[in-house]
């Protein structure tokens, strides 16, 4: 069992070889723990008070032995990261180094942190809410330019100002609800739905738009994954190996070749797309072809666009038929690749697209012609002709959840107050709305579903 407000400590910095590691320690006695171990280089007596954002130059001893020469800076409660009493030690990187102090540490009585629990505490102590520090996580974890600012403007607390302000809305009109509510001789319940119901439809629209972002924001945050599919043999690991300009994948003239989803990163305009090279789909005995084949299903299954490439040398096939047919199924959008366009060519981009109806670009995967102008169509179909546009972006499936469920409970009272319903029932879907939006910022979350967002975050933030 761990004491919440215990002193803890863990390495801040990714742990292997490097330039520098930092340890923090964070807590009550965290100033108290570090000077035990901590020796400044001006001033060797251990009843010393540093200055409060001032870094030392000193050295690390155990056991009467040096350990490393450090820089250590302590932050005052309530001005640190977690709100606690807070020092970093940045001493030489090195797995070894970082792991000594650790168990200088923790011998002294330092609790090890468990994953996230520095934020964890910055969150209980108010120096951010929940979707602040959810950020956090996507700041580390971004994998493009856009992704890395979206997560460092909510971690400003652009979402959260958003949801506090949407609560206020519904906040000053559940209290003009209650009046009515508690004076029924004043008649005034057709005026309080009449003035509620124009700000309430406003703030439905604000929440479903919100709501709907999601789709894009998951893009940024993510990335494309594209699924490349087709029939065994029309080029798909030429593709592959065209677009990344290097042989990434094993290409043969024997159909069957591919067996697994192989899975490779190419950045386009900032944007990372993953590209899954698919084994080719069709039936097979073979127990192995069948399980790459299985894995194709679900690569497209997930894919944020679906190229299926064709061998314009070839008639259309049975087999083409039911990998659009699958895909089209999925719902993603379709481009198809002509490959082979160096042949002589028994399909055109004009037969194509009176036969799919969707984007058909002529490539030549071998010479890495048109490779190009397909992959700017792939980004096109998966941004969208509006591009990344600014403004506040939803990038977290927990919060689009929440708002999708307050945007229901709010057209549910939207309906109520339009039917005439007494307003002490219509209050109780607005309620749930509130109580949704808070879900967003933290303050209406359980205890459980906190602890778990934060056991997601990596040791030492």
């Amino acid at each position: 069992m761990t004491d919440e407000f215990d002193t803890i400590c863990a390495q801040a910095t990714a742990i292997g070889n490097g330039g520098i590691a930092i340890i923090r320690i964070s807590g009550q006695k965290a100033l108290e723990y570090a000077k035990q171990i901590f020796i400044p280089k001006k001033n060797k007596n251990k009843d010393w008070q540093p200055r409060p954002r001032y870094m030392y130059l000193g050295e690390i001893h155990s056991d009467g032995e040096l350990v490393d020469q450090v820089l250590g800076v302590y932050f005052c409660a309530p001005h640190s990261y977690t709100g606690e009493d807070l020092v970093e030690l940045h001493c030489h990187g090195g797995i070894q180094t970082a792991k000594i102090i650790l168990a200088c540490l923790t011998e002294l009585g330092v609790r090890p942190a468990q994953p996230g629990e520095f934020t964890k505490r910055a969150f209980l102590n108010g120096k951010i809410d929940i979707s602040a520090a959810e950020a956090v996580a996507d700041q580390i974890n971004a994998l493009s330019e856009a992704g890395a600012k979206m997560a460092a403007r909510q971690m400003q607390g652009e979402l959260a100002k958003n949801i506090v302000r949407m609560q206020n809305i519904l906040t000053d009109i559940l209290a003009e609800m209650e009046a009515g509510i508690e004076y029924p001789e004043e008649n005034l319940e057709l005026e309080i739905a009449g003035e509620a119901l124009p700000k309430l439809r406003l703030l439905e629209e604000e929440i479903s738009c919100l709501k709907e972002s999601f789709k894009r924001g998951k893009l940024i945050k993510e990335g494309i994954s594209v699924a490349l599919a087709g029939r065994p043999n029309v080029g798909k690991s030429s593709l592959l190996n065209a677009i990344f300009g290097e042989e990434r994948a094993i290409v043969s003239d024997i159909p069957g070749t591919t067996r697994d989803v192989i899975s490779e990163h190419y950045l386009l305009h900032s944007m990372p797309i993953q590209f899954l090279d698919t084994a080719g789909m069709r039936q097979t005995k073979d127990a192995i072809e069948k399980i790459g084949v299985e894995r194709t299903y679900r690569a497209i299954d997930s894919a944020s666009v679906v190229v299926m490439v064709l061998d314009c040398s070839e008639d259309l096939q049975p087999e083409d038929m039911a990998v659009y047919a699958y895909a089209k199924q999925h719902g993603a959008p379709i481009i198809i690749a002509l490959n082979k366009t160096d042949l002589i060519a028994k399909l055109t981009v004009q037969q194509i697209k009176r036969q799919f109806d969707v984007p058909c670009i002529e490539i030549t995967a071998r010479c890495r012609r048109g490779i190009d102008i397909l992959l700017e169509e792939i980004y096109r179909l998966a941004i969208g002709d509006g591009g990344l546009q600014e403004g506040l972006v939803i990038t977290n499936s927990r919060h689009a959840y929440a708002l999708q469920q307050a945007n229901q409970a709010l057209k549910d009272g939207i309906i109520a107050l339009e039917s005439g319903i007494d307003l002490d029932c219509a209050s109780i879907d607005l309620h749930d709305a509130w109580r949704y939006l808070g879900e967003i910022t933290g303050q209406t979350l359980n205890e459980q579903i906190i602890d778990r967002i934060f056991e997601k975050f990596c040791l030492g933030k």
